[in-house]
């Protein structure tokens, strides 16, 4: 019997990171009001590297911040 939850939800998959579309709930710490960004680096490791689309500027993110929807959502957004 299902309840509804899914506990792969959530759970961001290394293998499909790299140029994967991302949107910041709330804009980085540092940036200019930038909300959306593209994966450009994925090493083995617990942080991605993101690039906002309008400034190119970069930004080191933890994967674990990605999975939290409170914090990103995934493609690009309003």
């Amino acid at each position: 019997m299902s309840d509804g939850y899914y506990p792969t939800m959530g759970i961001v998959q290394r293998r499909f990171l790299l140029r994967s579309r991302w949107t910041a709930v709330v804009p980085l710490d540092g940036s200019e009001g930038e909300r959306h960004f593209e994966v450009v680096e994925a090493p083995h490791g617990p942080e991605v590297v993101v690039r906002a689309v309008l400034t190119h500027r970069t930004y080191r993110v933890a994967i674990a911040a990605l999975e939290d929807p409170s914090r990103w959502l995934s493609d690009w957004r309003q």
